[in-house]
């Protein structure tokens, strides 16, 4: 999702419709846009590096399964609440775009959930509290 954000700009020309009297707001749409993008493909990366070759560090494992899951859940209920404008027509991409935000935030809860429980001290059965 990060490396598409990158390419949104162009996809969508969005330098057609910026004023040229505005050159401030103008970067600052830009940068957002790449700093969004930055931070979800270097977020990605960093989790997947420790999921493919460092399993045994779930902390640093957990937070960034936690920083993911709450930018998609950020994502999801402010879409949920401020709807991208879209024409008619289009009405069915807002649909897909909450949809896909929300699916990215079970993504990242499920796991989530699992590495939570296992830091979490179970209680002691009865057995182990006689011996």
């Amino acid at each position: 999702m990060g490396l598409y954000h990158f390419y949104i700009p162009f996809q969508f020309n969005w330098g057609n419709y910026l004023e040229q009297t505005s050159p401030v707001i103008n970067w600052s749409l830009y940068s957002f846009n790449n700093y969004l993008s930055f931070n979800l493909l270097i977020l990605a990366l960093f989790l997947g590096r420790y999921l493919l070759r460092k399993k045994e560090n779930t902390e640093i494992i957990t937070v960034l399964t936690s920083l993911l899951f709450m930018f998609w859940l950020f994502s999801t209920l402010y879409q949920l609440i401020e709807p991208m404008p879209l024409p008619e027509h289009l009405k069915w991409i807002g649909f897909i775009l909450i949809g896909v935000a929300f699916l990215n935030t079970l993504l990242f809860l499920i796991p989530l959930i699992t590495l939570l429980k296992k830091k979490i001290p179970q209680p002691k059965g009865i057995r182990e509290i006689h011996e």
